[in-house]
């Protein structure tokens, strides 16, 4: 009888809980659509790394798995630093997510919000031009990032595919000197 009188106590305070809404607990889906939305990148220093996982060139000479090796390693970089300001933080850019510096970058169809990041950008040098697709996840103090790549119009009519991670996180509030 104990039992059964402690099973319906608890079971009464299950249901009576239910209708309760709780501070940080949202509702309905809007409510919770707009949490999803809030993720945001915090302002300030960001250190980044882009390192480059995976050469495929066609007719590639001999030697060629010295030479991707070496295009690997030359191609990455361990260690970016950059900072955010307040707006960019609210509304980051691709150039903050692939880690390209190159003013000749065009970026379409981008999208940061609720902590997934995705769009493509299109470089364009003398080795021809390079297009990415990028997708990846991102929350307040990091992100991280999967390019793939294809580089078409390089010398001697080679073409080539890379595969590509980008990662990042934020290393304070204040941002040092350049």
């Amino acid at each position: 009888m104990v039992k059964m009188l402690l099973g319906l106590v608890a079971a009464t305070a299950l249901v009576a809980s239910c209708g309760e809404k709780r501070s940080n607990e949202p509702q309905t889906r809007e409510e919770v659509r707009q949490e999803v939305q809030k993720v945001q990148l915090k302002p300030g220093q960001w250190e980044g790394a882009y390192e480059l996982t995976d050469i495929d060139m066609p007719n590639m000479p001999a030697g060629g798995a010295q030479m991707k090796d070496q295009m690997k390693k030359m191609m990455s970089r361990t260690s970016m630093r950059y900072c955010v300001t307040p707006e960019e933080a609210a509304n980051p850019s691709g150039k903050m997510f692939s880690g390209q510096e190159n003013k000749d970058c065009t970026y379409k169809g981008f999208d940061a919000s609720g902590g997934s990041v995705k769009g493509e950008i299109s470089c364009k040098s003398q080795g021809g031009t390079m297009n990415a697709v990028m997708t990846g996840d991102y929350g307040p103090e990091s992100y991280a990032m999967h390019m793939d790549m294809k580089m078409v119009g390089a010398p001697n009519g080679m073409n080539m595919s890379m595969k590509a991670k980008t990662s990042g996180k934020w290393t304070g509030s204040t941002c040092a000197a350049k």
